[in-house]
């Protein structure tokens, strides 16, 4: 499957849990509104975006994505990073374990988001001309 459907699939299906996070919350009043928002706007909606961006923003460009090597491991990491945000931010203030997860759930997210940026930026720049002589 190419990057970008891998992105937007699971882009679909951190909308599906966010949203029953939402409503659980509703129902059983539990403290899962930092992993419900993380779910949403890192999974669903930033997921979604960097689906998006890694085809387009190469078209617009003119150019080819710089690495799709690069893109993969950075869906895997985020990946690794939503899930972890969302089993460890509701309790991060409960225990030290809980914290320390958060930091390290939320570096390794926001490496993959650095990673998305330099690879969309390095994509945006066109190939330099071979001079022939």
């Amino acid at each position: 499957m190419e990057i970008p459907l891998k992105f937007a699939w699971a882009s679909l299906i951190y909308l599906v849990i966010g949203s029953t996070l939402g409503l659980i919350m509703v129902i059983k009043s539990l403290p899962l509104t930092p992993a419900h928002a993380h779910v949403l706007l890192i999974g669903f909606v930033s997921m979604m975006i960097f689906g998006v961006g890694y085809h387009l923003l190469p078209v617009f460009a003119g150019t080819d994505l710089y690495s799709p090597r690069l893109a993969e491991i950075q869906f895997w990491l985020q990946n690794i990073g939503i899930v972890g945000l969302a089993f460890t931010m509701p309790y991060r203030y409960e225990s030290s374990d809980y914290r320390l997860g958060t930091i390290v759930f939320g570096a390794i997210s926001l490496l993959a988001i650095y990673i998305f940026v330099y690879n969309v930026a390095r994509s945006l720049i066109p190939p330099k001309d071979v001079k022939k002589g």
